[in-house]
């Protein structure tokens, strides 16, 4: 499971790769390495981000890969997952000629033996939705069980839990109660803790040593998220809030936590990150 967009996309074209890259399908690529800075194809991976909403770097999300012109499909695991993959080293007129390809259209000839990627547009208005994992691709965010109740007001007052996935910021994050009386359910965390959860609106029952929870650092409308991979993934493990350095600002629509392994988010990213020159 890589990215996809699911609402307001634009128009699919073929890109040049940068001969370094390797790129996968279900990959946020991006047109250049910062704002000063040009890749050497047309596109590149997506870059983690440097600076609250990138402003360090200033890149540009472009779009999602869809295809590559590679006769053959390849595919290579990442993590437990099967993803299939083009690029590497191929600038020389040997491993160009050296390649089995297919299928380009647009601007690039028919004879063009390069690595050309078919890219899904994306833009401000574009919803996305894409994999939650912990630390590495396909790696689940952490089950979280209660060893302890604070008390009987839905969590309000804290719980306890083996260790999340990374330290809170209140009223910044969400819990989902996967096991329990609030099965189904979720709340914004308001604690600033790993292992003692607390909520800002109560769960309606209470709850009970046992339960179990995800915990993530994000919650529904303006947010903020690390994607890491490059590209392929929302990183569970970094709570970009307090790394305020490193952080893409988005406004999340949905998010779905229920099954482990298939944790996602829907979001679109913030309009800052479609300006070049940004401050």
């Amino acid at each position: 499971m890589a990215f996809n967009i699911i609402e307001n996309g634009g128009r699919t074209l073929w890109m040049q790769g940068d001969g370094a890259s390797t790129y996968y399908k279900g990959q946020i690529v991006m047109l250049s390495t910062n704002a000063t800075t040009e890749c050497d194809g047309t596109c590149t991976p997506l870059s983690v981000p440097s600076g609250a909403a990138d402003t360090t770097q200033l890149n540009i999300p472009f779009g999602i890969i869809v295809g590559f012109n590679k006769r053959t499909p390849t595919t290579t695991t990442l993590g437990t997952l099967l993803v299939e993959y083009d690029g590497g080293a191929c600038v020389t007129q040997a491993a160009q000629l050296a390649r089995e390809f297919t299928g380009q259209e647009g601007m690039y000839g028919k004879a063009d033996p390069s690595i050309l990627i078919q890219v899904a547009e994306i833009n401000s208005l574009s919803i996305l939705r894409g994999p939650v994992y912990n630390a590495a691709y396909g790696t689940a965010p952490t089950l979280l069980t209660s060893t302890a109740v604070g008390g009987t007001d839905g969590m309000v007052t804290a719980d306890t839990t083996n260790a999340c996935d990374f330290t809170n910021v209140t009223k910044c994050g969400t819990i989902y109660c996967r096991a329990g009386a609030n099965m189904g359910l979720y709340r914004v965390s308001k604690d600033t803790s790993t292992t003692a959860p607390s909520v800002t609106t109560a769960f309606p029952y209470d709850t009970a040593i046992g339960d179990q929870y995800v915990r993530v650092p994000f919650k529904q409308g303006n947010s903020n998220i690390y994607i890491a991979g490059p590209g392929m993934y929302v990183d569970c493990s970094k709570n970009p809030v307090i790394a305020a350095t490193n952080l893409y600002n988005v406004v999340v629509y949905k998010m779905d936590l229920s099954t482990a392994g298939r944790e996602y988010v829907d979001f679109r990213f913030g309009g800052d990150h479609f300006c070049r020159f940004r401050a």
